[in-house]
């Protein structure tokens, strides 16, 4: 395990690569966006691909809708609905896939985004399903979001199918965070079944994978969280077919920049205090469950929200590497109490059966242990093994 010598991520992060001037390739692509070294991004290029992709789907379905937007209330929904509205005069129909703990705040984000003036389906998907799918996809993978990712991915695109819209809009890509280098242009500038299938996190994982009698689960109950085939998207707008793609590559995304704005003139809310994985405010707000996801993140890899936060942060120049490692060591990866029992309470599990079921996925390498369990503070946080403390402190 070893950490980029430019921002804190480690090199245990799936899907990055560090050059041998120990700086990973998200950072590479960072120096791109902001128009250094010799991969440097042409963002009018790409502003004028975008204005094309729209003007081929302006129109173009029976329904009366452009495209469509996946939201759920964090800050990306709003800023994607605000540049399909407002800046490109598009018709967009949003689609929320309920998340697994919603929160108050993300009600009223979601509420708000109505109200700019678009249609939004709010899709309550079968409870008894998707319970036993969140449980499933936690103990198999380690993974409690896992059946509400598939279902976010999939959704839109049977929607596209059923509404006729040729254009799917989705909002940060791949780049701010993971490896870009080693991967082709199409799979960071759309999202199709084989970037959901190959970077998607699915963790080897199919939907298929979960139908059986030991899960009560049948073929007919797991529609929702399947793609449409090749040749009904093909047939979407008569035959123009369907194409789902990041807004962040077609214009130099900055989180903050974002948040300020739709802040300030679309009355979108933070928090009233920081996400409980993180320093920030305005990150993963919409649903409980994506902390916990995020805590198992770190369980498995030794890097969650807040070293993601502070790498994002490092890249856009807000903070330097010597306060990004300040901020990761006094917030990633601490206990998430207050999603825990929330979770637990949701689905009649205890505390210990929750910790146990992360146990199994939590690195031996890179946490401490003492005869056979692994060591925590007093808060139930784990205790990074010091060699990798100072590893980050000195790449």
């Amino acid at each position: 395990m070893r950490f980029c010598k430019s921002c804190v991520t480690p090199s245990t992060r799936p899907d990055l690569d560090f050059g041998p001037d120990g700086v990973c390739d998200a950072c590479k692509t960072a120096e791109a966006k902001h128009g250094h070294g010799p991969h440097a991004i042409d963002w009018t290029k790409r502003a004028k691909d975008f204005a094309e992709l729209v003007e081929r789907s302006r129109g173009a379905s029976s329904s009366g809708y452009d495209c469509i937007i996946p939201v759920s209330g964090g800050k990306d929904s709003t800023w994607q609905v605000h540049v399909a509205k407002n800046v490109y005069g598009l018709r967009p129909l949003c689609l929320c896939f309920e998340p697994t703990l919603p929160t108050a705040v993300g009600r009223e984000n979601l509420e708000n985004l109505n109200r700019l003036g678009v249609d939004l389906l709010h899709v309550k998907r079968n409870p008894l399903v998707y319970e036993r799918m969140i449980i499933e996809g936690f103990k198999r993978v380690g993974d409690m979001e896992w059946a509400n990712h598939i279902g976010i991915w999939t959704l839109p695109f049977r929607f596209a199918v059923a509404f006729d819209i040729p254009l799917i809009i989705w909002g940060e890509g791949r780049m701010e965070f993971a490896g870009n280098f080693w991967i082709g242009e199409k799979n960071q500038r759309e999202m199709d079944e084989d970037f959901i299938n190959n970077f998607a996190c699915l963790n080897g994982l199919r939907a298929e994978d979960l139908v059986g009698a030991d899960t009560g689960i049948g073929l007919g109950d797991i529609s929702m969280y399947t793609m449409p085939t090749r040749e009904q998207l093909a047939r979407v707008s008569g035959n123009k077919g369907c194409t789902a793609v990041f807004l962040g590559f077609f214009f130099n995304w900055d989180a903050r920049a974002q948040v300020d704005y739709i802040e300030k003139n679309l009355n979108w809310g933070r928090r009233v205090d920081r996400v409980e994985t993180t320093y920030t405010d305005f990150e993963k707000l919409d649903c409980l469950s994506m902390n916990l996801h995020d805590y198992v993140k770190y369980c498995k890899f030794g890097y969650g929200r807040a070293a993601d936060d502070a790498s994002r942060d490092v890249r856009h120049g807000y903070i330097d590497r010597e306060e990004a490692v300040r901020l990761v060591e006094r917030w990633d990866g601490r206990y998430p109490q207050a999603s825990v029992a929330a979770f637990c309470d949701k689905f009649k599990m205890s505390r210990q059966e929750f910790d146990s079921i992360c146990d199994g996925f939590t690195s031996r390498a890179i946490f401490e242990t003492k005869d056979g369990s692994f060591v925590r503070d007093i808060d139930r946080s784990l205790v990074m093994k010091k060699q990798w403390v100072e590893g980050r402190r000195n790449p």
